[in-house]
């Protein structure tokens, strides 16, 4: 049981903010994929690539590239012990048209499992929580990151300079393992994005809302392999049975553990007060059975017995004042007149 904790507390642990990933990236705008005010406004999109959900609150998006976030990072820690949320929040304070970070206390801030969430770059932070502080240039290569609170580097892209209005830069594979780079960072490279203009469903355009795509790649690939269900059916029995099967064993050793010391403990009481085996009894036994004895007889003899009759010995002239009366009354007082 304190396995299953810790594989399950390990995995939980492994689907963090890191499965965060920028997962589509519109530069400039057209009439199709306006937003709810009708502006065709450039527009970020998120992914939550784990099967839990994730809040992203105060995590950072941000214009400036990797090399200058490192840069500043050791400049400042060299001149002082300030931890890099607070550093990332001071170059948001020096740079509000660079840097965004996502505020506390929205609800749509707690992103679904395998759920996307569309952020607009207008730098127009007054219109609410999903308004970035930045904007992109159209026309220009354009470079977003996104960093955890503690300056954790999430995923970073670079958005190609020829990408027209009212087409988005996506990534084609949404944030699979298999998509990433050796040190956990998802890749950007041109073999995993591709260019998107929502001329198809599949290709469909939709920023301005949570959007939860309908495929789940895994459960799809899970039919393919098992269409009548008879793997998912011995699974789904072997997992139960093999759960059964470690609490019964596990069951049996603690009975046989409580089994052992209850029996133990029985062991050593009764030899605690055990009669004295044959070997003592001509011993010890014979001694302390005389000591009982001894002290019995003093204690009901502590007198002698007495007879109860009065004896006279004649034998002495000399009287003791017990037999002369004489010497038992008072002398007669003298008689005195008074002249």
């Amino acid at each position: 049981m304190t396995l299953i904790a810790v594989v399950a507390a390990l995995t939980s642990m492994a689907q963090g903010r890191m499965d965060m990933c920028i997962n589509e990236v519109m530069v400039q705008g057209d009439s199709i994929s306006a937003n709810q005010n009708g502006k065709c406004s450039a527009w970020i999109e998120l992914f939550n690539s784990s099967y839990g959900t994730n809040a992203i609150e105060k995590m950072f998006l941000t214009t400036f590239k990797q090399d200058y976030i490192q840069n500043y990072f050791k400049e400042q820690e060299s001149k002082s012990n300030k931890k890099r949320n607070v550093l990332l929040e001071e170059l948001r304070d020096q740079n509000p048209d660079k840097v965004y970070e996502i505020p506390r206390g929205d609800v749509d801030t707690k992103i679904k499992p395998r759920t996307h969430v569309v952020f607009y770059a207008d730098g127009n932070t007054t219109a609410g929580t999903m308004h970035l502080s930045f904007t992109l240039t159209a026309g220009s290569e354009n470079y977003v990151a996104l960093y955890d609170v503690n300056g954790d580097l999430v995923d970073e892209v670079i958005v190609p300079a020829s990408l027209q209005a009212g087409q988005s830069f996506a990534r084609i594979s949404e944030g699979l393992p298999s998509d990433m780079h050796p040190d956990g960072n998802h890749s950007f490279a041109p073999t995993q994005w591709e260019v998107r203009d929502g001329s198809s469903v599949e290709k469909a355009i939709t920023p301005g809302k949570f959007n939860v795509r309908p495929v789940n790649e895994n459960i799809e690939k899970f039919h393919n392999e098992d269409p009548t269900g008879v793997l998912l059916t011995i699974m789904s029995m072997g997992v139960v049975f093999l759960a059964l099967l470690l609490l019964y064993i596990l069951f049996k050793l603690f009975g046989k553990a409580f089994s052992a010391s209850g029996k133990e403990k029985k062991e050593d009481e009764p030899a605690q007060i055990a009669a004295p085996s044959d070997e003592t009894s001509n011993g010890d036994n014979d001694e302390a059975i005389a000591a009982l004895c001894m002290a019995l007889y003093q204690h009901l003899n502590v007198h002698d017995e007495e007879s109860g009759v009065l004896t006279f010995d004649h034998s002495h002239e000399a009287h003791s004042a017990w037999g002369s009366k004489g010497n038992l009354l008072l002398p007669k007082p003298e008689h005195h007149e008074n002249h």
